[in-house]
Parts: structure tokens; sequence; C-alpha cells
């Protein structure tokens, strides 16, 4: 079933090629295709973690497969398709065989542009193109930023670029409507994935262009109901990023983001921080750091506590092979408690529960990337 699926989408395509307009023959196609794949082998030591095991796995992957049909000069409707394989993570489970990622109609106006639908979420640096591995330094964003779910908006979203003179810009987008959450909770009786909606979603990104080095530096607030099964209140996210080439040959990146809310209390502050070194036309070398602390939230006479919940210390190389392919060898270190094997938090001394000493585990990576 699953790869009769996979099979569907070019059929799909083709079948779209065909309901185009006589009118466009002879003439430029208003139709666009766009793909990616991202097909990597990884293997854990220690611990499982994200979805690779400690034996090596090669059911890790993104394909995603966009259409881009021009209606008029102003306007464009665009679908993207997702196929996504995360090897033995309990969130699998929660993630289709094949996702309508993306399904939005564009208009383009003199103050800018709407998009309605199903539209990729203006977040962060890497939010629209996080599953097209040839623009990635690694084989995906970082987790403690970007998570699951958060990917898109099932609603509008505005965008608009004011130029403010001697080189300088502003970049804004507001959205509304609702989106997806995904998590994982891993405790002693198994894994459970928690999958909810984030309901009269409403948010804000905008980033100030610099006019040297292609530096950028951003905000995002969005804020959302959830009412599930096993969460009911409000969430609230704040995420700062900035980026620049000033460094020739280097992109240097950093993320900071705090996701906090009642029902349950959480409060989650998360850290990343990349450089990207290009050695020559076709080597790349990377290097990143990221962490989360956790706020845990406990009863009285218990006082609230930070954790810090997970730290990954990633290296990595990339070689272009050509035609918009490359490869790419990784390699992660990671510290803490967010595996998908249970480890436990907290510990018994004297009869008081107190944090437990972190764990400790690695895995390496291997991928190849194409897109077009």
């Amino acid at each position: 079933m699953r790869l009769h699926r996979i099979l569907m989408l070019p059929l799909l395509a083709a079948t779209i090629v065909h309901a185009a307009p006589a009118a466009a023959q002879g003439t430029e196609s208003p139709i666009e295709f766009h793909a990616a794949l991202n097909t990597a082998v990884g293997k854990a030591k220690d611990l499982p973690i994200v979805g690779i095991p400690t034996f090596a796995t090669f059911d890790y992957r993104t394909a995603m497969l966009q259409i881009r049909y021009k209606m008029t000069e102003k306007d464009q409707f665009v679908l993207q398709l997702l196929n996504r394989r995360l090897g033995t993570s309990p969130l699998q489970a929660a993630i289709p065989e094949v996702a309508m990622q993306w399904a939005y109609w564009q208009r383009k106006g003199s103050l800018g542009a709407l998009k309605v639908g199903r539209a990729p979420m203006p977040r962060g640096i890497f939010n629209e193109i996080r599953f097209v591995g040839t623009v990635l330094p690694f084989f995906r964003p970082s987790f403690e930023i970007y998570g699951e779910g958060r990917e898109t908006v099932d609603g509008a979203v505005f965008t608009r670029r004011q130029p403010l003179g001697n080189g300088f810009s502003f970049d804004i987008s507001a959205f509304g409507g609702s989106n997806e959450v995904r998590t994982q909770v891993v405790t002693a009786a198994g894994n459970s994935i928690r999958a909810f909606r984030g309901n009269n979603l409403k948010g804000v990104q905008g980033w100030l262009n610099l006019p040297f080095g292609e530096t950028r530096i951003g905000g995002f607030y969005a804020d959302y109901h959830i009412n599930s099964d096993t969460a009911r209140g409000t969430r609230g996210e704040i995420l700062y990023s900035a980026e620049s080439r000033i460094i020739p040959r280097t992109v240097v990146r950093g993320e900071a983001l705090r996701v906090y809310g009642i029902g349950p209390n959480q409060d989650r502050k998360s850290y990343s921080t990349e450089a990207v070194a290009t050695v020559t036309e076709k080597i790349d070398v990377s290097a990143q750091y990221s962490m989360t602390d956790n706020r845990i939230f406990q009863r009285p006479p218990l006082l609230n506590v930070n954790v810090t919940a997970t730290k990954d210390i990633a290296f990595g190389g990339t070689y272009r092979i050509g035609g918009g392919a490359l490869v790419r060898l990784e390699h992660h270190r990671v510290k803490g408690y967010a595996f998908d094997r249970f480890v436990p938090l907290l510990t018994n001394v004297g009869g008081q529960p107190v944090i437990a000493p972190p764990s400790s585990g690695s895995y390496w990576l291997g991928s190849f990337a194409v897109s077009f």
C-alpha cells in the first residue's frame, strides 16, 4: 500500500499536466514542477534517538513534489505533496504516508502577497525549506527549534517587503487560522504520541535585512488554543533568528525559541547556533550546537526546577556531486533525556525525588539529496 501511494505521485502530476488548457500548448507552460529527495542511512550508539536505532536503518527520508500553476500574472495555485519516513520513531504513526503539505492560492499585488489555504508558516530561517535537503547544512534543521508540526497554516498568510532606504528593507508576515502540533512523550510505560491542532492561531514574523554580508535579523510570535484529550489550554511561541554571510565563504546562524503556556503548564527554551564554511566549490563543512531547557512544574511543597533536556553537538561534511545532487555525512553527540527509549528524569535520594543524571548517546547519518 505504501509503494502504491508513492507511485501515484507521478500519475497525479501527469494528470494535472494533461488537464492544462489547450491554449497553453505552443507557449510557455503555466505549470512548473519542483521535486526534492533527501534519503539517509543512520545508526545510533547506546540509545535510539529521533527514529535512528542502534542498528542501521535505511528507512529515513523525505520526498517532496511541488506543482505550481500560473493562473494569471498575479495569481497562482500551489500544491505540494510530501512522503516522510522517520526510521523507528513512534512519531511515524502520526504522519500519513503521503501528506498534502501545501495547497493554497496566492495573489501578488502592490501591497504584498496573500496566500489562502494550507500555506507554509513564516517561522524562522528554515521552516519553508525544511524538507529540501540540498539547501540544508544537515539532514534536517535543528530539532530543538523546528521539532514536529508547526510547518503550515490552515488559513491565510500575508507578506510584504518594505524598502527602508540605503540598502535596508523590512519583510513582514502576518497569518491566522490553525496548525498541527505533534510531540513524542517517552515514559516508563512506553512511548506516546500527542497530535493535536492549534486553533485560533494568529502570528507575525518580521525580518530586518541589512545592506552588508547578506545579514538579516528576525523575530516571530504566535499563540493558539489547544483542546485535546491530553492538553487543554493556550500556547505562545517567541522565536528570534539571525543569519549572516559577512565572513567570507561562511554563513553563521543563530535561533532562540521560547514555548510557554498553560493546560498543562509549559515553559521551554531552546537555542541553536551553526556555522557552514565553503572549503571548495564542491565541499562544505558544518558545525551545530543545539540545546533545550525545560521547566518542570511540580506540586507543592516541591519547587519547580529547570532541566537541560537535550544538548546536541553536530559536525558534518557535504560533497556536491553536481546536477542538483549531493552526499552528506554527519555525526551527532546527544546528552539529556529526550531519547526514543525511556531514560529516567527523576531518581530517589534519601526518600526525596531529585533530577537524575543525564544520559548520553550519539548517531551517524549518511544521506543523499537531490532537487530541481
